[in-house]
Parts: C-alpha cells; structure tokens; sequence
C-alpha cells in the first residue's frame, strides 16, 4: 500500500531540512533520507500572524511525492548508518566521520572524494556510500 502524497504543515526551519540541497545550511540527513525516497517542495509559507493565538515560529507547507522507485530496505539501513556517521560529525571531512565504516577506502570505492564534507555530497553520492558498505 502505497501512499500517492503526503501534504503536512511544519515549523518552517523543519520544511527547510526536509527540502534542503547539498551545500544549503539545513542540509542533513533529514534531506538525504527523504529525498531518497521522495520529491519534496515547500508550497506554502505561513507566517505565525496567520494563526490565533500566533505562534512563535513561521510555517511552511510540504509536498511529498513518493519517488516510483525507491532504495531496498536494506539499502536504505545502509543509507541511514552512513549518514548518521556522515552528519554526526558534519564538520568534519568524511574520510574521519565515516572511518568506523570504512573511511577513505569506503569513500574511493563510491567515487566520493575522501576529503569532502558531507554537507556537499547529493542524494547519489550518499546511495553509493550506501552501496559501497559492506
């Protein structure tokens, strides 16, 4: 059973994350692990004047469309091990967040420079992260 769309309403630095791209600063694991599984877009934003009493936040509304094909279950365990390690310590280059896993020989074997940031790597170069973990 699948779900054709999802439209939700969220605080708007949430719909942010969710629909950011790499080099974006709320680009993280959020983004990677939706946008692997599904296209994303902000539609709306919604300032807290908009709500009675007004809240303390602005709002965003979000589209989600489930991609036709998706990663496995399996790859998608993969994906979130990595990025957990990838932005878990986002500073740092991945050739270090990622040396419990792998490091640079887990970085060359998916094509993915070693001394790069995580915070610029795409939804592809995670997935071959993914796939390059054994």
């Amino acid at each position: 059973n699948r779900v054709p769309e999802v439209v939700g309403m969220f605080q708007k630095e949430v719909a942010e994350r969710v629909v950011a791209q790499p080099g974006d600063d709320a680009y993280g694991r959020l983004a990677v692990i939706t946008q692997a599984i599904a296209d994303a877009r902000i539609v709306m934003h919604l300032p807290a004047a908009a709500f009675t009493p007004p809240p303390k936040v602005a709002s965003a509304v979000v589209h989600v469309v489930p991609r036709a094909e998706r990663p496995s279950a399996e790859r998608l365990k993969k994906l979130e091990r990595v990025t957990a390690a990838a932005f878990g310590q986002r500073r740092k280059m991945l050739r270090s967040s990622l040396k419990q896993l792998g490091g640079a020989a887990l970085c060359e074997a998916a094509g993915i420079e070693p001394d790069a940031r995580a915070e610029v790597i795409d939804i592809a170069g995670f997935l071959r992260l993914a796939d390059a973990l054994k």
